[in-house]
C-alpha cells in the first residue's frame, strides 16, 4: 500500500498548529451543530458514513475533513471550557502520546515494552512514595531501587481501576473465588451517597449486584459522615449481608469534596474491611505541599486510584491504580498464558500483563513521564495551587455579585457549585434549596439548563450544571491551567446576560 505522504504531513501540520496554538478568549469554545448538520456539512468532504463499497478519498478531501473535525469539535483547551473534571491536554503529553501511538506496542511484557516497563516501574513508584505506600528513606539512590514489582499498575480509566480494586478486595475476602467463584456471601460495599457511579457498574460486572452497594449520607459538601458509615455496616450485618469493602473519595465529582480518610481508616481497620480510594480527581492534591493534607490518611488504604488525565492534564487515559501490597495483583488476576508469559525468558520478572485483567493496552506512561520531566515536581505543584486560586477567585466574585450569583457548596477545592438568581429574587440564600417556596425552587431549577443552551448555542462558554440538594446548579471546574481571573470574570458575566434574557425570552 502506497504511503501517502504528503497527506500525512499536512495533517500532523493541522494536528501541530492546533495543540500549539489553540482556540481561547473570544474564540467559540464550540461551533454548535445538530447531528443533521453534522451529516450535511461532512457531505461536502468526505461524508460521514460509509456505503457498501467505500473508495478512498482524495486528499483535499481528508484535509478538508480533518479542518471540520477540528471546527467542530469541543475545545477543552480553550480556558472557558468548565464542563467536566477534565480539560484541554498540556502540549507536551500531547507529543508523548502521539509518540507513543507511532512506537504502537503494548505494555504486557518486558521484551516488547523494555522501556516502559521500566518507566512504569518509576512512575508508579514515585507515585506510590507520594501516597505513602513506599518509604521513601532510601530512594536517593533512584534507578537503582526501580522495583521488578512496582505498586500497582495503569489502567484505562478510573472505572475500571475501581473495578480491579474491588476485586481485589473480593479475592481477599475469598481467596478461592477466582477458582471456585462465590461462597454464596451477600457482600455489601459502602460508598458515600456523592461517590461515582463507578461503585455500582462494580458491583454489577462482579456479580455482587447493585442492591449490594450501600449509599451512605454525606454532609451538605458531599463528605461522607463516618459515624454513618458505621451505622450502615451494622445495619447490613443485621440484615444478613457481608461487609468486605469500603470506597472512600477524594475529590467528589461535583463539589470535590474528600472524605476524612483517616475516619474512614479507623472503620476499616476495626471491622477488617478493604478501604479503597477513589481519588480520580483529588488524588493529585497531592501534589502541591498547600494541598496535599485533604488526602491524610490514604497511607492506611489497601488501593488508591488516580485519575492524570483529570487535574495533571495528561491526555485522555492515564489512570493508575496504586496497591499496598502488590503482591495480590498477580495471584487475584494471573492466568499464566505460557504463550506470552514463558518464566524462563530474558527478563520476565518485569513483566506486567499478567497482574491485571487487560493483557494488550495502551502505552499511557510515556506521556506521563515525558510531561513529569519536562515540568518537574514544582510545575506539577503550580499546576494545582492555579487551579485553586482560581476557585478562591470565583468564590469571591460570587461573594461580591449584589446577589446576581448565590453559592449552593461554595467548597475549598477547585469546584464552586453556585444558582444564578433572577433580579426579583435577589437577595436569596441557597444553603437548603428544600426551604424554598415550590414555586421558587422550580423557576431557579429551570433556569440553568435554559442558560447553557444559550451558551451552547453561541459557543461564549461550557459549563455544566447538575442537581445538588434537588436543584440545577451550576459547577466551575478550575482546572483547566489556560482559565485566569479575566475568564472566570466573562464567564460569570455571560451567565448573567444569558439568565436576563431567558428570563425575558423563555423560548432561548
Amino acid at each position: 500500500m502506497a504511503e501517502r505522504t504528503e497527506l500525512i504531513e499536512q495533517i500532523i501540520e493541522q494536528a501541530s498548529a492546533y495543540v500549539i496554538d489553540p482556540p481561547g478568549d473570544d474564540d467559540p469554545v464550540i461551533s454548535l451543530a445538530s447531528p443533521e448538520e453534522l451529516i450535511g456539512a461532512f457531505s461536502h468532504s468526505v461524508g460521514l458514513g460509509f456505503a457498501n463499497e467505500s473508495p478512498a478519498s482524495n486528499d483535499a478531501s481528508l484535509l478538508a475533513a480533518v479542518e471540520q473535525i477540528i471546527d467542530y469539535s469541543m475545545h477543552t483547551s480553550h480556558p472557558r471550557f468548565v464542563n467536566q473534571n477534565f480539560a484541554g491536554p498540556d502540549p507536551i503529553s500531547v507529543v508523548g502520546d502521539w509518540l507513543g501511538a507511532a512506537l504502537n506496542t503494548t505494555g504486557a511484557t518486558f521484551e516488547v515494552a523494555p522501556v516502559f516497563t521500566m518507566m512504569e516501574s518509576a512512575v508508579l513508584s514515585k507515585l506510590g512514595r507520594m501516597a505513602g505506600y513506599i518509604d521513601d528513606a532510601d530512594t536517593e539512590q533512584g534507578e537503582a531501587l526501580l522495583p521488578t514489582l512496582p505498586p500497582g499498575l495503569f489502567c484505562a480509566g478510573g472505572s475500571m481501576g475501581t473495578l480491579f480494586a474491588l476485586q481485589l478486595a473480593r479475592h481477599r475476602h475469598q481467596p478461592d473465588v477466582t477458582t471456585a467463584g462465590s461462597n454464596g456471601d451477600r457482600l455489601a460495599l459502602f460508598v458515600s451517597d456523592s461517590g461515582h457511579y463507578a461503585a455500582t457498574k462494580s458491583a454489577a460486572l462482579l456479580g455482587i449486584g447493585t442492591s449490594g452497594v450501600i449509599k451512605v449520607a454525606s454532609d451538605h459538601t458531599g463528605a461522607i459522615d463516618p459515624a454513618a458509615l458505621d451505622a450502615a455496616i451494622d445495619q447490613t450485618i443485621a440484615d444478613g449481608q457481608t461487609p468486605f469493602a469500603v470506597i472512600a473519595t477524594s475529590g467528589t465529582t461535583v463539589t470535590s469534596a474528600f472524605d476524612d480518610l483517616n475516619a474512614v481508616a479507623d472503620v476499616c481497620e476495626a471491622r477488617n474491611l478493604w478501604m479503597h480510594v477513589d481519588g480520580c480527581y483529588g488524588g493529585s492534591a497531592l501534589f502541591s505541599k498547600a494541598q496535599a493534607w485533604r488526602l491524610n490518611g490514604v497511607e492506611r488504604s489497601d488501593s488508591f486510584v488516580w485519575n492524570l488525565h483529570k487535574m495533571m492534564g495528561m491526555t485522555q487515559q492515564c489512570t493508575a491504580l496504586l496497591v499496598k501490597d502488590p503482591e495480590r495483583l498477580a495471584s487475584c488476576f494471573a492466568s499464566r498464558a505460557d504463550y506470552l508469559f514463558q518464566p524462563d525468558k530474558l527478563n520476565a520478572e518485569y513483566d506486567s500483563g499478567d497482574r491485571t485483567f487487560q493483557c494488550a493496552r495502551r502505552i499511557d506512561v510515556l506521556k506521563l513521564w515525558l510531561t513529569w520531566k519536562a515540568r518537574g515536581d514544582k510545575g506539577f505543584a503550580e499546576r494545582i495551587d492555579h487551579a485553586v486560586a482560581m476557585a478562591d477567585h470565583t468564590r469571591a466574585r460570587i461573594a461580591a455579585s449584589d446577589g446576581a450569583f448565590t453559592p449552593v457548596v461554595a467548597g475549598d477545592f477547585t469546584n464552586v457549585v453556585f444558582a444564578w438568581v433572577p433580579p426579583h429574587l435577589r437577595p436569596l440564600q441557597l444553603d437548603d434549596p428544600s426551604t424554598l417556596p415550590a414555586e421558587v425552587r422550580d423557576e431557579l431549577h429551570s433556569l440553568p439548563p435554559r442558560i447553557k443552551a444559550r451558551m451552547q448555542a453561541d459557543g461564549s462558554a461550557m459549563m455544566g450544571y447538575q442537581p445538588i440538594h434537588g436543584l440545577n446548579t451550576f459547577r466551575m471546574i478550575c482546572m483547566n491551567t489556560t482559565l485566569q481571573t479575566s475568564n472566570v470574570d466573562a464567564m460569570l458575566a455571560i451567565i448573567d446576560a444569558a439568565g436576563s434574557a431567558t428570563t425575558l425570552h423563555s423560548d432561548l
